[in-house]
């Protein structure tokens, strides 16, 4: 027996998508700084240290001051020379006036005055280890120092952005369907 049949064949549709996906750019520009720089100043004065050296006493303790010194010195020890001889004199007029006391004044002066110490004039100085005196008086350093600076003056800039969107474009592969077949001779037979 030929029983009739429906057939029923179903295909689901497919769908394709193309898509273009979206770009984003970011640039960011370098910020200038401008920086500027002042520079620092030091400024230094100075004094040049002084040396005195005072050698006279010791060219004096030599023999060989100056003309002036020599003559003063001179003139001093020949008035006290002078001093001294005078007052000798008197003493020894003294001692001639004393002829009762006994002695020979006569002899004794005689000899004093030949064998005797004799004053004698001093030219030189008096030798001593501190006849140079040093004096230093030392230089001075004065500093004046203005500091510098650096100034800046930043200059930013905004980033660019540039955004390209994307796109999705749908497109159909494959169509859905339903496909129904009647297979049998009898269709209107009532079985």
């Amino acid at each position: 027996m030929n029983i009739p049949r429906i057939q029923i064949q179903q295909g689901y549709s497919i769908i394709g998508l193309e898509i273009t996906k979206g770009q984003q750019s970011i640039e960011q520009p370098r910020p200038s700084l401008n920086m500027k720089q002042q520079r620092g100043q030091l400024e230094m004065e100075r004094t040049s240290p002084v040396l005195e050296i005072d050698s006279r006493k010791a060219w004096s303790a030599l023999g060989k001051a100056r003309f002036e010194e020599m003559t003063d010195r001179v003139s001093q020890s020949s008035l006290q020379i002078s001093m001294h001889n005078i007052a000798d004199i008197a003493r020894n007029g003294d001692r001639m006036m004393a002829f009762h006391e006994g002695g020979n004044a006569f002899a004794e002066i005689a000899r004093d005055s030949v064998f005797g110490d004799r004053p004698r004039v001093e030219v030189t100085g008096e030798p001593g280890y501190d006849n140079v005196d040093v004096t230093y008086i030392p230089g001075q350093v004065h500093t004046n120092y203005t500091p510098g600076g650096i100034t800046f003056n930043p200059e930013t800039h905004k980033p660019i952005i540039d955004y390209y969107p994307g796109k999705v474009n749908p497109y159909l592969v494959h169509q859905n369907f339903i496909f129904m077949s009647a297979t049998g001779k009898q269709l209107d037979a009532v079985v």
